[in-house]
């Protein structure tokens, strides 16, 4: 829009911008309070979903003391592996869902899912021989539940349910950081992805303390109101700033005609499936040699691996761009297995 001025002159007048219905790069990306209000909003929520994930050190040995004593280590395992990988697997459903829809519905449903599985949890019995009263403070004369039956619906609530809604969550939580931010995306998701370890450090210290002292259903409870918490306070700060693309919300094999897109895909699944084998072979080599003496050799490990191979990555080496990607998330793994087992020792 333009007018002439009192000197002849064409003054500008900038219209304000107006956010398209498909697609983000029409629409400038900005920071300011907003932006930094959802990058809080998304740390609370990493920092109650990973951060618990993370925890699983200090209880699976619970588990295998109590509900699931005489099940073998590598068949509890399954559980929080379940975990994980929906919550990894099922993000690449959740991304063409928040492409379509937005945020604020997907994120709450996610943080239902995810606290009504902690919610769960809180009711099933310390030991296998206990009832749901005894776990809630009754008298005992409840429904009797065995091993496979607690293992069942731990492989329910942790591993399915609790997973699903962590893909929902954590999917939002770090996807909403490309609304509002592209110069600085970066250091934005670098603080969202600290919450995962500041959940990895508090979660383990907390039951610690309140799975020998105070229970099974008070440690679950306890972790209800800390995690319930943190989503509302995620829920309650992230918003989003792009309307929804049109379309069926599915996921979109088109990209894969992009070979930079492909190669790029290869380069993290790699890192994924190195960071895999080193979570499993960090648990057998600590129950040999020491967690912490464990923890020291993989950190240098990955040391030496970045000196040893990620220098001397080059266009015309880059076979070694995809070794490093399997060596370091092999040495990473050990380390994010072994952090939370070694806070609780």
């Amino acid at each position: 829009m333009t007018r002439p001025t009192g000197r002849g002159h064409i003054h500008k007048h900038s219209s304000p911008p107006r956010i398209p219905e498909n697609g983000v790069k029409e629409v400038k990306i900005i920071g300011g309070l907003y932006a930094w209000l959802t990058v809080l909003g998304s740390f609370c929520i990493t920092t109650a979903v990973y951060g618990l994930s993370n925890s699983v050190g200090v209880i699976q040995p619970f588990w295998a003391r109590h509900q699931l004593a005489g099940y073998p280590v590598q068949d509890i395992a399954w559980i929080s592996g379940a975990n994980i990988f929906l919550c990894l697997f099922l993000g690449v459903q959740v991304g063409p869902w928040f492409d379509r829809f937005g945020p604020r519905w997907i994120l709450a449903l996610g943080s239902l899912v995810y606290a009504g599985g902690l919610v769960g949890l809180a009711f099933l019995p310390q030991d296998a021989a206990d009832g749901y009263s005894d776990a809630s403070g009754g008298d005992g004369g409840g429904l009797q539940l065995g091993g496979a039956a607690l293992f069942a619906l731990l492989m329910v609530l942790w591993g399915v349910v609790m997973g699903a809604g962590a893909a929902l969550c954590c999917t939002v939580a770090l996807s909403v950081l490309a609304h509002w931010f592209e110069r600085r995306r970066g250091l934005a998701a670098g603080i969202v992805f600290v919450g995962s370890s500041v959940g990895g450090a508090i979660f383990p210290l907390v039951l610690r303390s309140t799975l020998e002292g105070m229970g099974w259903a008070w440690s679950m409870r306890i972790l209800v109101f800390i995690v319930a918490a943190l989503l509302v306070v995620g829920n309650v700060l992230i918003r989003g700033r792009i309307k929804g693309k049109k379309g069926s919300g599915t996921v979109d094999f088109r990209c894969f005609k992009d070979w930079r897109f492909v190669w790029t895909t290869i380069g993290v699944t790699s890192a994924l499936l190195g960071s895999g084998v080193g979570r499993l072979a960090a648990g057998a080599i600590s129950d040999r040699i020491g967690r912490f003496n464990t923890m020291i050799l993989t950190t240098l490990f990955s040391i030496i691996t970045t000196f040893a191979v990620w220098l001397l990555v080059e266009p015309h080496r880059m076979w070694l761009f995809y070794l490093f990607s399997i060596l370091f998330g092999f040495g990473t793994g050990c380390v994010i297995s072994l952090g939370p087992v070694c806070v609780g020792q």
